[in-house]
């Protein structure tokens, strides 16, 4: 038994690397953001762990916690504040995604990080979901419903509507966004209860391109268009139970309500979107917009950035439980290198 113990020691060690050993990585790689964490608690999970191998802890656990942490922040409207790790590392990320948004992040480590700006105004693209008939305060299923319409749209309504949304458009940000303006960001003056001292205004962006994938709306005779991409199965779990549980007993939604646990609600009218973007673009406010041109009101209620630059989901990303094995992290930063080099 001892020498099997210390066998395990031994492959342990094997697997432990020291800060020089990271020092000693550069470059940028893709990694499979899942939804329900932020960009800032999966980076914070990598340079914890980038040395540890498997004496690292738990994904699943760090999820957790960063759960348990954003519950407090919420509740007391306070900037999440995580223990301090000193490092000689330098990490970082391009392109923020949403807490509740999922798919392709790109990290950068050491001198990689002078990189990431590439990918903060590069080509990205999107699957997202609306929900027609319903729109929030931060558009999107987290936030308090504002307004329910009947949403008797036509796929074909939709379908003329999207024009006006590629190219260059004037697009506003939602006030639950990242955004500063006057020295504050706007989601901190959403939760606080505060409206912003001057108008949020709307910025230039650019959209490739729009397709309508999918569309069901009981609501306008059973009208069903085109066929829905499956999430991968650990995105629609996460979408469909927890907060997104659907509650068939619950009245709603209603005005002042959060929409969460209706995003599952059966037979409610929804559509499917695959966008390209260029930087800077918010698919929940194009949702939201387009809800509103269409003459009726839509809530984006998931997304998943298909591709960021030219890598791509799965093809070219790592799990956050590999970000903790140096080995796989070098063996990433090498394909992405080949990829970019490739395109």
């Amino acid at each position: 038994m001892l020498r099997a113990a210390q066998e395990v020691a031994a492959r342990h060690a094997s697997l432990r690397h020291t800060s020089a050993d990271a020092s000693a990585l550069h470059g940028v790689f893709a990694v499979n953001k899942p939804p329900g964490i932020s960009c800032a608690g999966l980076l914070d999970y990598f340079k914890r762990n980038i040395t540890k191998g498997a004496d690292s802890m738990s994904f699943s656990e760090h999820f957790d916690r960063e759960q348990a942490l954003r519950a407090k922040v919420d509740s007391q409207n306070k900037k999440p504040r995580r223990r301090f790790v000193p490092s000689n590392i330098r990490v970082g990320h391009g392109g923020t995604l949403d807490v509740e948004a999922a798919g392709v992040l790109v990290f950068g480590i050491n001198n990689g990080c002078k990189q990431l700006g590439e990918y903060l105004v590069g080509g990205k693209s999107y699957l997202a979901t609306g929900l027609l008939g319903v729109a929030t305060e931060s558009y999107d299923a987290e936030g308090n419903v504002t307004h329910i319409d009947p949403a008797l749209v036509p796929a074909s309504r939709i379908l003329d509507a999207i024009p006006r949304f590629i190219g260059d458009i004037m697009q506003r940000p939602p006030i639950y966004s990242a955004i500063k303006l006057d020295g504050k960001r706007l989601y901190e003056y959403a939760r606080g209860g505060e409206h912003p001292p001057t108008e949020i205004k709307s910025r230039k962006v650019t959209v490739g391109d729009v397709k309508l994938l999918y569309y069901e709306n009981h609501a306008a005779g059973g009208e069903k268009m085109g066929r829905q991409v499956m999430l991968p199965a650990d995105y629609a779990k996460y979408y469909a139970t927890g907060r997104y549980q659907w509650q068939p007993n619950a009245d709603g939604p209603l005005v002042g309500q959060p929409l969460l646990a209706f995003a599952n609600r059966p037979a409610a009218p929804r559509f499917q979107l695959l966008i390209d973007s260029g930087g800077g673009v918010y698919v929940r406010s194009l949702i939201h917009d387009l809800g509103q041109a269409v003459g009726s009101a839509a809530t984006m209620v998931s997304l998943v950035r298909m591709s960021q630059g030219p890598l791509r989901l799965d093809r070219d990303t790592i799990n956050p439980e590999d970000l903790v094995y140096m080995d796989r992290v070098r063996d990433a930063i090498r394909h992405a290198e080949a990829v970019i080099h490739n395109k």
